[in-house]
């Protein structure tokens, strides 16, 4: 990744713009199956990170089906190529509206999150492959609002409650499911959750599982989750299951994308200063969301040393993109490259502050630039109202 190749994809469609590169999301793909090598596997892409079909499209060529949870997701899985066969419905909040909406569409495969939801969708439905999932109880060691594996989260059914309702409509499930969080680096919180999801299955004749997502990747810190350590897990844990879906979102699309923007003023301050940039919390929200932290590069620098923080231009402190970097401070008018936002990047982006969402543009293997979604216009925000 050159900065000659950023200079003129800035200069062609403007910044900021949202930039991956399929090479990289194809060898993530790849790199999933390897961690299962031997094992059946249903690979899974969880739209909720990233929904945009063309990316879609190349997950679909590696193998991937669809994890999604809304009407627009699947319909982007579909718009994508997805076969419905490959596409599971997630989610602890499903209504009948949506129901029909799925089933028309063919999908066939859903994560039922309740007892409630049971009695309320799927008590007595037919043709349909439903995964029951549990809440284990486990510690998974990322930021609490991503960690979903407690008994005090919204998401399953306690373990215990889950196996008395088992004792009573077991054979109507084809299997278990189990989410614990994401951003998750210890593979042994992966342990101990597949150990509760492996037992309980046996006890009920499950040969079938879907064991979520969230595999940690190193946003700069060097903390990520160990594949090798994971996959013993897997094989020792999972290896009597004939059929193990899992569904990875930041995995595979983070690192395949950065956010290209440019540096508008080199604020001075007293005790730190500021590099402003022509994007913000609109567009990478997670920093302010649960002090996330992305990596960034400039493509020019200075001689002068901070400490500085990378910030955006809308009108809340909490609209910064990184903090407290020591070192040399950019120079006004560079690029800056937000890294490892391929995932909850664009599809956590909003118009705060009115302010448009940016393009997206892929980088293909063979070199070209392909504008895979254009950037919003001011008159496509304020659509649809009328005075």
């Amino acid at each position: 990744m050159g900065f000659q190749l950023l200079e003129k994809i800035a200069d062609e469609f403007g910044t900021p713009v949202f930039l991956y590169f399929e090479e990289i999301l194809k060898e993530r793909a790849r790199s999933v199956w390897k961690a299962f090598e031997g094992m059946r596997l249903v690979p899974t892409a969880a739209l909720k990170a990233n929904n945009n079909p063309v990316l879609l499209s190349i997950l679909k060529e590696e193998g991937f089906g669809g994890d999604v949870v809304t009407p627009g997701e699947l319909y982007a899985a579909l718009k994508a190529g997805i076969e419905p066969s490959k596409i599971v419905w997630n989610g602890n909040g499903k209504t009948h509206q949506q129901k029909e909406f799925f089933m028309k569409n063919g999908v066939k495969i859903v994560n039922v999150d309740s007892i409630e939801e049971y009695e309320k969708l799927w008590k007595d439905a037919d043709g349909v492959d439903l995964f029951l999932r549990i809440n284990p109880d486990v510690e998974a060691h990322t930021h609490k609002y991503i960690s979903t594996g407690k008994s005090e989260h919204k998401f399953g059914v306690h373990y215990k409650k889950a196996m008395e309702f088992l004792d009573r409509e077991g054979k109507k499930f084809k299997g278990l499911h189990i989410h614990i969080g994401s951003q998750i680096t210890k593979a042994v919180d992966f342990e101990n959750a597949y150990e509760v999801v492996a037992e309980i299955s046996r006890k009920f004749g499950f040969s079938q599982v879907n064991i979520g997502g969230g595999w940690g990747i190193d946003y700069g810190d060097g903390q990520e989750l160990d594949l090798g350590e994971y996959r013993k897990i897997v094989q020792s844990t999972l290896k009597d299951f004939e059929k193990i879906y899992i569904e990875l979102g930041r995995y595979i699309y983070a690192p395949a994308g950065i956010l290209l923007s440019r540096v508008h003023y080199v604020k001075k301050g007293i005790e730190k200063h500021f590099v402003v940039l022509d994007t913000g919390m609109s567009h990478v929200i997670r920093p302010a969301l649960y002090s996330a932290k992305h990596s960034v590069e400039f493509s020019e620098y200075t001689d002068e040393e901070g400490p500085y923080d990378v910030v955006g231009y809308l009108c809340e402190t909490g609209d910064f993109i990184r903090r407290d970097i020591r070192g040399k401070l950019p120079k006004e008018g560079s690029l800056a490259i937000v890294k490892d936002i391929g995932a909850y990047g664009y599809s956590m982006a909003s118009n705060y502050n009115s302010i448009p969402k940016p393009p997206e543009v892929l980088v293909k293997e063979d070199g070209t630039v392909k504008l895979i979604r254009r950037g919003e216009t001011l008159e496509e925000m304020f659509r649809g109202i009328d005075f």
